[in-house]
């Protein structure tokens, strides 16, 4: 089409208003990933804050996106480019409305009032869906409309989506990244959907108005139609069809990419409560540069169907290749596993710009480029009919999402127990290799695809298996001893130091969960005395709840006092309890024996909160052994709401336990206990007991009990010093909080765990 054809176009038909409807959907895409971010954390609390339970809130969202896509496909092509930017800002002023009510929908009712309802995978994926539908639905309809609406014929429509497409996902980036380091911990969650609330009114409202500068009627109708016939070279139903069935292929292998390459990250970084935000931040930006070459670069490809498969083959061929070197590095780096995930702003060394910046840029970055380029390669390869561009965009973006969604379940629910995160990397590159193969090329002849044909089959035989892989990224030296169990929660893993670091910290073994240290073999003396003093110090602690497996230091120690007839243990990681049972058979490991081997002890893999809301049981402890509070998710365990649960499973004279990390964590536990006690013990421990009722913290009465045979013998067994812990109560440090006539505001909230959140403090 002539320069001269395309501005009277413009001119006369409003389409000089469509870089202001680009600037619009970048705004939806950052609101987008801002929802992603809060309502993910509010319905983790419903559905539980495992690997699981985020999987199936992704699935849901996906779904929801999915629906909208295909409602909008079917939708669009019947309207004016006029009704489609004003449908598009409807739907955002319905985003909008639903977001003001999304704090009751998933908190106030879902958590508090139906939590019940998930027990099982199946109905909360139900419920996780139906609350999410909404929203998603109504996000899923923008593109198709808005594809159409800023098209004037097929010419030329691949180029445009693929910008649409590039500036929505820029926002989503952008989104994630400044929610995740900055207005969520601001803000807190709910302020934030607020937040994101007057931005969705500000983009409906602004579309409502734009909508004016677009026809009125249907373009072919209009006296410009010949200017913007649609080719005559129409795609075919059956290459169409397979074009529906390469997106969603290439849809299943994107995500099961993305969720092996943060399970990696996970550990290479030892995550907090910034990391989620920040790799996807780099999975996002890059997809939308990707999108925006490729929408420059459609025009000059004349073969998108072996373009893209090529791509295919190269992402996954990239990502092994890539996730194996970082493991290498970090196998001659152990130095690199020196932090323990906490960051400081005031003291960004090179170490942590280096983990934090290019090791995910490396492993992200280019495939990332490479899968946000082949979307509007695919539109090239489609868009060849402009009575039917919407539903080409929204059938084709719902063939990829349905593949999406196949993917995270699939691959973060089934795959990664069946396989392991090497296994699927193996799947993954096998699949990329099958794409390859789909070109059918002639391999005399063609030296590039042939050379990564051979590349994807020489990866697949030479990838290493689970226990070399995660010791690599582990950092563990390839001759000492190593074990390591995966499942869909988690990675779980026990090496065993040399003598040099035996000398050091006086253990042999140490666990890393998730890559962190979780503590040492045999127990460590810290877990001993965390275990031990309040289930002695209590008159009558018949049962006790632990949450936290970790070593088994803790709940293992828990059982001192011979009064105790039943120890509850919920560990949320599943794969440490059968790391735990392999250990039990080595040296270091044997006092775990005893502790399988007692009947008073249950030992359940689920989150504890969720134990709580659909237990109806009361104990006289409650402890949690929990995570550092910046970790993230660790605020599930250390807010108000949380406390307020625990004071209501307690027995009359119950204790709640917790050991006290700052962050807020004994002015949160004074907001719900009436009596709280501060107990300073081996130099770095304090551990703080909540209690409705008054605290007697009697030296003499707990030395007496640290006497007691039955008691020295226990110790023994877990390999535990009895002289070190009577040493130890004699020089605790104790103070007693009475009641305050005034309670202080909690620190951690359900909605702004502050502890997490440290760095906008």
């Amino acid at each position: 089409m002539s320069t001269a054809k395309t501005t009277q176009i413009y001119s006369l038909n409003g389409f000089g208003a469509t870089p202001l409807l680009f600037a619009l959907y970048f705004v939806s895409g950052f609101n987008a990933l801002l929802y992603q971010v809060t309502w993910q954390r509010m319905l983790g609390l419903f559905s539980g804050s495992d690997v699981r339970s985020v999987t199936i809130i992704v699935a849901s969202y996906l779904l929801g996106l999915g629906l909208g896509n295909l409602l909008g496909g079917s939708l669009s092509d019947r309207l004016t480019n006029q009704k489609c930017v004003m449908i598009y800002g409807f739907c955002n002023l319905g985003i909008a409305a639903f977001a003001l009510g999304s704090r009751f929908i998933f908190y106030d009712l879902l958590f508090l009032r139906l939590q019940y309802l998930a027990q099982s995978l199946l109905v909360t994926l139900g419920v996780v869906f139906l609350s999410l539908l909404v929203p998603t639905v109504l996000m899923g309809i923008s593109l198709p409309m808005l594809s159409k609406a800023v098209n004037r014929s097929a010419e030329g429509a691949a180029s445009l989506i693929g910008w649409l497409y590039g500036f929505n996902t820029l926002g989503s980036g952008l989104g994630t990244l400044i929610s995740g380091w900055y207005i969520v911990g601001t803000l807190g969650y709910d302020k934030t959907v607020y937040l994101g609330a007057g931005f969705s009114f500000f983009v409906g409202v602004s579309a409502l108005m734009l909508a004016a500068w677009f026809p009125r009627r249907n373009f072919l109708d209009s006296k410009l139609q010949v200017a913007t016939a649609p080719l005559a070279n129409h795609t075919k139903s059956a290459s169409l069809q397979s074009w529906y069935l390469l997106v969603f292929i290439s849809g299943f292998t994107a995500i099961s990419w993305e969720i092996l390459w943060f399970r990696v990250l996970d550990i290479a970084l030892q995550s907090n409560a910034y990391t989620y935000g920040h790799l996807l931040a780099f999975v996002l930006i890059s997809s939308a540069i990707g999108s925006m070459i490729g929408a420059k670069a459609v025009a000059y490809i004349r073969h998108p169907r072996k373009v893209f498969l090529i791509i295919q083959g190269i992402i996954s061929l990239y990502s092994a290749i890539a996730i194996w070197g970082i493991g290498l590095y970090w196998q001659t780096h152990p130095d690199l596993r020196s932090d323990a995930g906490f960051i400081r702003l005031d003291h960004l060394d090179p170490e942590i710009l280096f983990k934090y910046l290019i090791v995910p840029g490396v492993i992200t970055i280019v495939p990332s480029l490479l899968m946000g380029f082949y979307f509007p390669l695919v539109q090239q390869a489609v868009q060849q009919n402009y009575r039917e561009i919407g539903k080409r965009v929204g059938f084709i973006y719902l063939a990829s999402i349905l593949g999406n969604t196949l993917g995270s379940l699939l691959t973060g629910l089934v795959l990664i127990d069946l396989l392991g995160t090497a296994g699927s990397i193996r799947l993954l590159v096998i699949i990329g290799a099958c794409f390859l193969l789909l070109i059918r090329p002639n391999l005399s002849k063609n030296l590039l695809i042939t050379a990564l044909i051979i590349l994807a089959l020489v990866t697949t035989v030479i990838f290493p298996n689970n226990k070399r892989f995660w010791a690599a990224l582990h950092g563990v030296d390839p001759q000492a001893y190593f074990q390591v169990v995966e499942d869909s929660t988690s990675v779980a893993a026990i090496a065993e130091r040399s003598q040099r670091e035996i000398a050091e910290t006086n253990g042999t073994g140490k666990l890393l969960a998730s890559g962190q240290v979780q503590a040492n073999f045999p127990y460590l003396h810290i877990h001993g005395l965390l275990g031990s003093t309040p289930a002695l110090l209590h008159p009558n602690p018949q049962k006790i709840m632990i949450i936290g497996l970790g070593s088994g230091g803790t709940p293992h120690t828990v059982g001192i006092n011979p009064l105790t007839k039943k120890i509850k243990i919920i560990e949320l990681l599943g794969a440490e309890l059968p790391v735990l049972k392999q250990y039990a058979q080595r040296p270091a490991g044997k006092a775990l024996n005893y502790l399988f081997q007692d009947p008073r002890y249950e030992i359940i893999v689920g989150d504890g909160r969720r134990e709580l809301t659909i237990s109806k049981e009361k104990f006289d402890i409650i402890e949690a052994d929990a995570i550092q509070p910046w970790r993230s998710r660790a605020g599930m365990l250390y807010s108000q709401e949380f406390f307020q649960q625990v004071q209501a499973h307690l027995q009359p004279g119950g204790f709640f336990v917790q050991w006290d990390v700052g962050a807020g964590a004994k002015q949160t536990m004074q907001s719900v206990f009436p009596y709280v006690v501060k107990v300073g013990m081996a130099k770095n421990l304090w551990i703080l007991i909540g209690s409705n009722d008054p605290i007697s913290f009697d030296k003499k009465l707990l030395l007496q009990r640290l006497e007691q045979p039955q008691v020295v013998n226990f110790l023994k067994q877990a390999q535990i010093n009895p002289i070190k812990v009577r040493r130890d109560v004699r020089q605790a440090y104790v103070r007693q909080f009475a009641p305050q006539a005034e309670k202080p505001q909690p620190y951690n909230t359900d909605l702004f765990p502050r502890g997490e959140y440290y760095l906008n403090r």
